[in-house]
């Protein structure tokens, strides 16, 4: 388990220390030997030990106090040595076992740490620190044992806003972001909520989706804080899920330009280019994108948006490129749906008059991407549809019929299924209705235009061709 070192809380929020009290004038001459403990050791120890005479000889809350004076100056062996005498006074104070659990702390032995607070807890039921330590110990090595003590100490506590706070960021740590927000809605009512603390709660009601909320943080905390990463960078994220794009355009240029260290992720990158994208700015968008893939390792998802915004700009070249790569980090190749897009992204470079150049090639790729589609899914239409499609494409005067097995294919699947795709249907019909016309077989033809009229009875093609077939 990491180290963990715990803020130093003042003196009087530990209501389970002092059953002895000590004088202000004692405190007062214990903190000004505790600035000794590194320059001047010997004159530290000498005056914990004048400190120490007649009747606070055997004052265990002094004992604890100087022993927690040197676990603050990093000197574990002496704070060992008073926590070892002030259980000699009196092994049954929650104070000692609790500045025990502390220095078990320090030297990163949790087990031993935990069993000091629990100890303490045991003393003095009512401990209020060593609730809160027991379930830092244990947040993440047990996150469910901390939640329960942190359960136990809210309901002697109830006002006590940073059980809320801790147990909203162990909610958090389990990805129970619903009971981390309902911990946090407590915990935020408090008027001294720090910086932090809107960060937190505004990522976590993000994490939830509710970005409406998260937003209303946000724009809480920055009126308080506008230079926040966190809250900045929430605010760019909020309004591309909100679909407000021109807000989160000028979200996101403030977030870039308001970090001194540029500490960026490429999910910054990527909302931004989302946003962009949305608003058809393709090219600064794929800008955007760059930056994402050659920040860190990329999710393969962001491969994919790179290669829907080169489609929606026609540059079919780099969006089927993207694709492959997209498809190759995926491990999609043999994804009946992944195949499909990948396959009529190829059919759609192959029909536009900008890639005449290399049409055979795009129409060859989509008629194999299209063929493992069918073998893939064999009850979906949409295979053998789109490779009819393809066929089609190579033999734009039905001179050869290319496309005839595969429309007759898909018709077979569509006649046979509950589908509704009426289109679809008089589609491969018009298709074999005009093969068969130019074939000559009148009859054949004309099955097929009558087809199409039971379904669509005023279809125009089809009335015009069955009144020019003699």
């Amino acid at each position: 388990m990491k180290k963990i070192i715990l803020p130093i809380v003042s003196l009087f929020v530990f209501q389970c220390m002092f059953s002895q009290q000590i004088d202000q004038s004692v405190k007062t001459m214990i903190e000004s030997a505790s600035t000794m403990i590194k320059s001047d050791p010997n004159g530290a120890t000498l005056a914990f030990n004048q400190l120490l005479k007649g009747k606070n000889k055997k004052n265990t809350a002094i004992l604890v106090e100087i022993g927690r004076a040197y676990l603050n100056a990093d000197d574990l062996t002496n704070a060992e040595l008073y926590v070892k005498k002030a259980k000699g006074v009196d092994n049954k104070k929650a104070s000692v076992y609790l500045l025990s659990g502390d220095i078990y702390l320090k030297k990163a032995d949790a087990s031993n740490a935990s069993s000091e607070y629990s100890q303490a807890i045991y003393f003095d039921e009512n401990c209020t620190e060593a609730y809160l330590k027991y379930a830092e110990v244990y947040k993440g090595v047990n996150p469910q044992l901390s939640i329960d003590m942190l359960e136990k100490l809210k309901v002697k506590t109830p006002e006590d806003t940073r059980v809320d706070k801790l147990m909203g960021d162990i909610y958090y740590s389990m990805g129970k972001y619903r009971q981390a927000i309902d911990r946090y809605n407590v915990y935020m009512q408090n008027a001294d909520a720090a910086e932090a603390d809107y960060a937190k709660y505004a990522t976590l009601l993000y994490l939830d989706k509710d970005y409406t909320k998260s937003q209303e943080v946000v724009q809480k905390g920055l009126a308080s804080f506008p230079k926040n990463h966190v809250l900045n960078r929430l605010s760019m994220y909020n309004f591309d899920e909100m679909k407000k794009y021109d807000e989160g355009i000028e979200a996101a240029k403030k977030f870039f330009s308001n970090s001194v260290d540029n500490d960026y992720v490429y999910l910054d990158y990527v909302y931004y280019g989302r946003l962009l994208a949305s608003v058809k700015k393709y090219d600064e968008a794929i800008a955007e994108f760059d930056k994402a893939i050659k920040l860190e390792e990329t999710p393969a998802e962001i491969l994919k948006e790179i290669s829907d915004a080169y489609e929606k700009k026609h540059d079919y070249d780099n969006a089927i490129s993207y694709y492959e790569k997209y498809l190759d980090k995926a491990s999609k190749k043999d994804d009946a749906t992944e195949l499909f897009l990948f396959g009529r992204l190829n059919y759609y470079a192959a029909s536009d008059s900008a890639y005449q150049a290399k049409q055979s090639v795009y129409l060859d790729n989509a008629d194999k991407t299209f063929a493992k589609v069918a073998e893939t899914a064999p009850d979906s239409y949409l295979g053998n549809f789109w490779r009819a499609r393809t066929n089609s494409l190579k033999d734009p005067e039905t001179t050869s019929g290319l496309a005839k097995p595969y429309y007759e294919a898909a018709l077979n699947i569509l006649l046979n299924s509950s589908s509704t795709a009426k289109s679809q249907i008089i589609e491969c019909e018009s298709y074999l209705g005009y093969y068969y016309f130019v074939k000559g077989d009148n009859e054949q033809s004309k099955k097929y235009w009558n087809k199409i009229l039971e379904i669509d009875p005023q279809n125009g093609t089809a009335l015009k061709a069955l009144k020019g077939i003699k």
